[in-house]
């Protein structure tokens, strides 16, 4: 984004291929020495330019050890081509921005790059939609379906608590015609365990504001975030958070339960914890019992 003397200038750019060349050749002709460049998605210029560079950096998956098994070829192959255009076009003059500290020490700690920490909150939009929300739910999970957001660990453990007879209602935002297998696997034990469950599907920013409004806690399973955004929208509004005992979310908030993202049972006692529902503990015996109950078994 040059700024120049007329003013700020805003270049959209396609997510194509193409689209980003194109850009990247404007932008080298473009910018001269006085102007600020702002790369809001991830990468750097691919040409070196005369302007003052900061590079945005949100997502992840740019450095550092992943499990892409969860994505497409053709989605694998897109973070592989962008992973090497962030690694070798960052220049030691440009400046990179991250929204935490924990994005702060690994971007460190994988590449040696040096960034600043700078969050911020965009403005929570509340324009009406034609989607109506005239229920009120137990937990909400404002999410995309990426494996990482990990659906999976969160509806098993919603199976766990419907064979206690425990049924708190769930709504997410996964996007209906998303390339991930989750959604039908929400639907799949949705019907098969009788879930108390309401897939919203993407919605447009003045509905996720309705939908925190019309729950009465945000839960937050997941494994990966560069900030986290739902857990500070969710904060601004005065929901309880439950959510991943992870670096990054207590970066910005401190919530009132967490749990292991990679134990069903753990979000699933997590839940029970906040809706104050009691479990019953395994008392131990002492070694006659235990021998009397063994013996008892054999007997039977």
């Amino acid at each position: 984004m040059p700024n120049s003397h007329a003013g700020h200038l805003l270049k959209m750019v396609a997510p194509s291929l193409l689209a980003r060349l194109k850009a990247e050749f404007w932008l080298r002709s473009q910018v001269q020495a006085d102007d600020t460049v702002l790369c809001f998605g991830n990468l750097p210029p691919l040409f070196p330019n005369k302007g003052k560079v900061t590079v945005f950096l949100q997502n992840r998956y740019m450095f550092g050890p992943h499990n892409y098994s969860g994505f497409s070829l053709g989605s694998r192959l897109r973070l592989a081509l962008e992973r090497c255009w962030f690694r070798w076009c960052m220049r030691s003059s440009y400046q990179i921005v991250v929204q935490s500290q924990t994005m702060q020490q690994e971007l460190r700690q994988a590449l040696g790059f040096e960034s600043r920490v700078l969050p911020f909150l965009p403005a929570m939009q509340t324009q009406a939609s034609d989607i109506s929300i005239d229920q009120t739910f137990d937990f909400v999970y404002v999410s995309s379906a990426e494996p990482h957001k990990n659906h999976r660990a969160l509806i098993q453990a919603w199976v766990q608590l419907a064979a206690k007879g425990i049924r708190p209602s769930l709504a997410l935002t996964v996007d209906h015609n998303s390339a991930f297998t989750v959604v039908a696997e929400i639907e799949q034990h949705k019907q098969l365990h009788q879930l108390a469950i309401h897939n919203f599907g993407t919605l447009p920013p003045g509905q996720v504001h309705a939908l925190y409004k019309n729950s009465k806690a945000l839960i937050f399973p997941s494994k990966l975030e560069s900030y986290g955004l739902p857990l500070l929208e969710a904060r601004q509004l005065g929901l309880p958070i439950l959510a991943s005992e992870l670096d990054y979310v207590r970066d910005v908030v401190q919530p009132e339960q967490t749990f292991d993202p990679n134990s069903p049972t753990s979000i699933a006692r997590a839940v029970m914890r906040h809706l104050a529902i009691k479990t019953e503990a395994v008392v131990p015996v002492d070694a006659a019992i235990f021998l009397a109950e063994i013996q008892k078994r054999g007997a039977a």
